[in-house]
């Protein structure tokens, strides 16, 4: 009784806070399979085209909790339904396995990263593996970087990232721990062959030690950026941004007493560089309630190394989220319009029990919502900061449904999301497990104000065994203005399709 006041109360509140219009699609869908069938578990989308898309996924080789890993890839027509799938195996060097690293989807191309240490033959190896879309055929394994080593335990490690015109890889390479120094790099540029274009050494202000996280950008001129947070489990975490441009190296401190960032984004607008994304007045929660509860937002000018704007949630936000424990608060995108700029975030937590009776296997609860959008300048001016409102918990593969995807039409910010079926005909009382749980593909309108409508398609309700399925919105590609791909997943049934709106 419980659940279902909760359901009702949530129902209520979202109706009286957006207005629900109704608008016109057409889908195709492919027939549901099941979502165990190796090859396409937890798949993604790429390669939109008018004759179809693909998908890749990474999947085990066998039942073993260690067992060894492959990409498996699968094209798709323009129906949705499967064709041919191909598979291969990872890199493996004196009979160990690599370890996946990065999947990059570029021009037609997918890249897949990984790597393998070594203590006999004293290497960590950078391996790729490419994957040509329009041949269907998967290269020979490149050696992309091999970094001398003593001990596996201190290799060293990598990080690659892809510019956004997909021209230009930046290699990241931390070198091997080494006591009583400061931390060694490498940063090596590639082309979209793997070509190597130039590689420079650098020596960082840091200390030579693994207490740290960070996050690897690089721009279509190959400008590289790393944003690097230090003293992680302190009471004061450390956020600094170095960039780099060929030999030129610049380091700067962002964080400062009371300030402490718990996730950003890197963008470039007219030839300048800002950081933008959440934080915190107090890190200390992190350790003990699972992540820092985000107090504010703010945007910082990389380029001018100065804070523009850090800025606390309105009191809507604060009283109804962030009283609750708003932590875990993840940036998913930032849309820049002239000279506008949106900052889209999630939350996002992880929670997992052991099974009983079985040994390094769990079940996971994932939990998504709310989400936050704030709309600001370069020059710090915030129109608004608006709350998203949905909550989604999924268990184990179903993790990729939650959250909501993002996209521009007509000059307009729209969000793909699922919807309740019962909430859109407006039903006071809902029974059954089955109606409580079907849902339907709608998308959010993002007003001038701030304010969100929900646009429902007249026949977006998503089919799959009692109407149970889930549209995901994180794994939907577009073709064009009005047409994409889709995938929806459900109690042992997924399903792919396109989505046409009028």
């Amino acid at each position: 009784m419980n659940n279902i006041k909760t359901y009702l109360f949530s129902a209520f509140l979202l109706i009286a806070i957006v207005t629900i219009q109704a608008q016109n699609a057409t889908f195709e869908w492919s027939d549901l399979s099941s979502n165990t069938k190796v090859g396409l578990q937890n798949p993604t989308l790429v390669f939109p085209s008018v004759s179809g898309f693909t998908t890749y996924t990474l999947e085990k080789q066998g039942t073993q909790v260690f067992a060894p890993e492959s990409i498996f890839i699968t094209k798709f027509n323009a129906n949705g339904d499967a064709g041919k799938t191909i598979d291969f195996s990872l890199p493996k060097r004196a009979l160990k396995d690599a370890t996946l690293l990065k999947i990059i989807e570029g021009k037609d191309k997918l890249y897949v990263f990984s790597f393998i240490a070594v203590k006999k033959d004293k290497k960590n190896v950078l391996y790729a593996q490419v994957y040509d879309n329009s041949t269907g055929i998967v290269s020979e394994t490149k050696e992309v970087y091999t970094l001398p080593i003593e001990k596996v335990n201190t290799s060293g490690f990598f990080e690659v990232q892809l510019s956004e015109d997909k021209n230009t890889f930046a290699i990241l390479v931390n070198k091997p721990f080494i006591k009583k120094t400061k931390e060694n790099i490498e940063v090596v540029i590639l082309d979209a062959d793997l070509n190597t274009i130039s590689n420079a050494k650098h020596t960082l202000s840091f200390d030579s030690e693994r207490a740290y996280r960070e996050k690897l950008y690089v721009d279509n001129d190959a400008t590289v950026t790393i944003v690097k947070k230090t003293d992680i489990f302190k009471k004061e975490p450390v956020t600094s941004v170095i960039t780099i441009k060929g030999d030129e190296i610049t380091q700067q401190q962002v964080s400062a007493n009371q300030f402490y960032i718990s996730d950003n984004r890197v963008v470039t607008i007219k030839d300048k560089q800002y950081l933008l994304g959440f934080a915190t007045d107090n890190a200390k929660p992190a350790v003990s309630m699972g992540g820092a509860k985000d107090k504010s937002f703010f945007i910082y000018n990389i380029t001018d190394q100065k804070l523009i704007k850090n800025q606390e949630w309105n009191p809507e936000i604060t009283k109804r989220i962030l009283g609750k424990g708003f932590i875990d608060l993840k940036v998913i995108d930032v849309i820049v319009q002239n000279d506008d700029i949106f900052l889209i975030g999630d939350r996002f937590s992880e929670e997992s029990k052991p099974i009983p009776g079985q040994n390094f296997e769990y079940n996971y609860t994932y939990n998504f919502g709310p989400g936050v959008v704030v709309k600001l300048n370069t020059n710090g001016d915030v129109a608004y900061d608006s709350l998203i409102q949905y909550g989604e918990e999924y268990k184990n593969h179903m993790k990729p449904l939650g959250s909501f995807k993002p996209f521009i039409k007509d000059n307009t910010i729209h969000f793909f999301a699922n919807e309740k079926v019962s909430i859109l005909e407006e039903k006071k009382i809902v029974f059954g497990w089955k109606n409580i749980n079907a849902k339907a593909i709608v998308t959010k309108k993002l007003e001038s104000d701030g304010s969100l409508s929900i646009n429902a398609f007249k026949s977006g309700i998503v089919g799959g065994k009692d109407n149970v399925v889930d549209f995901a919105p994180t794994k939907t590609i577009q073709l064009d203005n009005n047409t994409y791909y889709i995938y929806a997943l459900g109690n042992k049934y997924q399903a792919f399709g396109k989505m046409t709106m009028e």
